[in-house]
């Protein structure tokens, strides 16, 4: 037996591995869970925070969503009841407004940006809508909505390059929230509202089930549920009688987070393997700001870091005009999981596609806006997660891998024979 083998006989022989292994961890149902990625700003995030800010939302409410919210971010909230939301307002001059507010005398507008690149000048460019939208005397507030407050990265606060403007938007241009400091409380005061509300239950189920997802995007819900498994194994009393297997337990520990990444890497290995073998496929280095992927990221997956990386390739002989400076991106995000879509790059950044309409209507599991062409994210894997059905674990059966591979590999030649 190695020495590894020795060092964690005791362990495979063990109470507290019978236990563990009995343990499981049953979610209650999700319906938003089902139907969106929990990280997905554009189908799930905005959509249902414009619908719950809207005073003449659905939700029954009336203005006490939105009155809390302004409220919240030291706003007065005196017109609430008057007020106007958009989702996704789009401004030819300055792209397109996450979500805007209107009232008497106020006018906000909120950048939710999870985990998706910030574009050249974004909230430079989201000033301009409020100063040209703002009435005469008006207040106006930029928010910049994030996971946990991060500052914008300078490309997305200055005047776009070859404008000839050199400013940049000052600390009091924008205010930056999050969703952990702002989002969730706000949700939670709801909640606690509506639980006291006579026909707010339905709603209260919805306020609920979003809640669920807000503490596992911002990590409440994982660190809860490690507690209680941590409460169910025993380890604590197992290395409290027997303080010489501490070591062992953090050599184990570090073997699955390397076992993690390694499964990872070879996956992708596996894919991009597959596709040297397509003669329309270009490897090119990717763009600024997206980065490759490599031992490092995959590492960090594993330790439960926001993990990026994408590779590029640029599909060549393409006859449609329309076409030109297509890419076919494979590579693992937080927000989609393991996936891969068809983008436009022309000299190293990233622009809208030929037009609006879904080419790839045929596609099973597909999605498509006006930056990707199209794009799949392969539920059948969650990078985040080493056990369970589609945990990364799954991959050490060549058979699986395999699978994953095939049908990433059959999505790109779909892809390939379109694109001409």
């Amino acid at each position: 037996m190695s020495e590894h083998g020795n060092a964690l006989s005791w362990f495979w022989e063990s109470d507290l591995y019978q236990r563990l292994r009995v343990m499981s961890c049953i979610e209650e149902p999700n319906l938003l869970k089902l139907l969106f990625a929990v990280h997905d700003e554009v189908r799930l995030h905005t959509p249902l925070l414009g619908w719950l800010l809207d005073p003449q939302g659905s939700h029954g409410m009336g203005d006490e969503p939105l009155a809390r919210f302004l409220a919240t971010l030291d706003i007065d909230p005196a017109n609430a009841d008057r007020a106007r939301v958009w989702r996704e307002r789009s401004f030819p001059e300055y792209g397109r407004v996450d979500l805007m507010i209107q009232l008497p005398g106020c006018c906000v507008v909120i950048e939710n940006k999870l985990y998706a690149a910030d574009q050249e000048a974004q909230l430079w460019r989201y000033r301009q809508v409020l100063e040209s939208q703002a009435a005469p005397a008006a207040k106006s507030y930029l928010f910049y909505l994030t996971l946990d407050g991060y500052e914008p990265p300078p490309i997305s606060i200055s005047a776009p390059a070859g404008s000839g403007d050199m400013a940049v938007l000052e600390e009091g241009g924008y205010r930056c929230i999050s969703y952990e400091d702002e989002i969730r409380p706000w949700l939670i005061g709801l909640l606690e509202w509506t639980c006291h509300e006579q026909g707010k239950s339905r709603i209260h189920h919805i306020l609920t089930q979003y809640n669920e997802i807000l503490m596992e995007v911002i990590g409440v819900h994982s660190r809860e549920e490690a507690l209680r498994e941590l409460k169910g194994s025993g380890l604590m009393d197992h290395i409290t009688s027997n303080q010489g297997d501490i070591d062992a337990l953090a050599r184990l520990t570090r073997s699955v987070f390397f076992l993690h990444a390694r499964l990872l890497e070879d996956l992708v290995g596996a894919v991009h393997e597959a596709l040297e073998s397509e003669p329309r496929l270009e490897r090119v280095k990717s763009p600024s700001r997206w980065n490759e992927l490599d031992w490092a990221i995959y590492e960090g997956w594993a330790r439960g870091k926001a993990p990026s990386g994408y590779q590029f390739y640029r599909i060549v002989n393409v006859l449609d005009e329309a076409l030109q400076g297509m890419h076919l991106v494979v590579g693992l995000d937080v927000g989609d999981g393991f996936w891969v879509g068809l983008g436009r790059f022309l000299e190293g950044k990233h622009v809208e596609g030929p037009d609006g309409s879904n080419r790839f209507a045929d596609v099973e599991g597909g999605a498509h806006n006006n930056w990707w062409l199209h794009w799949v994210a392969i539920r059948e894997l969650n990078p985040e997660q080493f056990d369970g059905d589609s945990g990364v674990g799954r991959l050490a059966i060549p058979e699986r891998k395999v699978a994953v591979v095939e049908k990433v590999v059959a999505i790109c030649r779909h892809y390939l024979k379109e694109i001409r």
